[in-house]
């Protein structure tokens, strides 16, 4: 606390507290990581971090193929396609892609980490719902496309974007990661 996450959201701030009522927490934290939608711990316990981990379910990843396209300098266009190989009941799943940006690095001029300088990889900027799906088969072709608006200093090398299957209760069934190539 003391100081303002310049990479916090409103948005991201329910994501969190929908984490907390799904897990059934009384407080939501930070730093709090949330594993599978399953586990959550403090960030920087590494030993209960890697515990969620480990004992985490394993799910496979979807194999969606992603093109990319740049429909103005400050958009980002991905059209996604293929199959969750997991079967999906009446309860139905959201498949959400987020855009992620790495390599970032922030001073902190107050609060716990006052006068330290903290490294940021895989910082989730921006977040869609690709669709939502129920009763399918694990083969059925799944496809869609999400708009991403871009923010100043967007860099294609330093970002990508992820997919993940979530059910309502924010359990995650399997995930997938792209880089973004550097031609768009």
């Amino acid at each position: 606390m003391g100081w303002k996450d310049p990479y916090g959201s409103s948005i991201a701030t329910v994501r969190q507290k929908a984490y907390v009522e799904a897990l059934g927490l009384d407080t939501m934290f930070t730093p709090q990581v949330v594993v599978q939608g399953r586990a959550q711990c403090m960030g920087n316990d590494e030993d209960a971090l890697l515990a969620a981990i480990n004992s985490a379910p394993r799910f496979p990843a979807p194999p969606f193929q992603a093109t990319f396209q740049r429909p103005s300098p400050d958009s980002l266009q991905v059209n996604l396609t293929g199959s969750l190989r997991t079967k999906v009941d009446s309860n139905g799943v959201n498949i959400m892609v987020a855009l992620y940006e790495s390599g970032l690095v922030t001073d902190c001029p107050a609060g716990e980490n006052k006068g330290r300088v903290l490294s940021n990889d895989f910082v989730v900027r921006k977040l869609e719902k690709l669709c939502s799906v129920k009763d399918i088969s694990p083969k059925k072709t799944v496809s869609g496309t999400v708009n991403f608006s871009l923010w100043d200093g967007f860099n294609c090398a330093k970002s990508g974007i992820a997919i993940f299957v979530q059910n309502n209760s924010h359990q995650i069934f399997g995930s997938q990661s792209f880089p973004l190539p550097q031609n768009i």
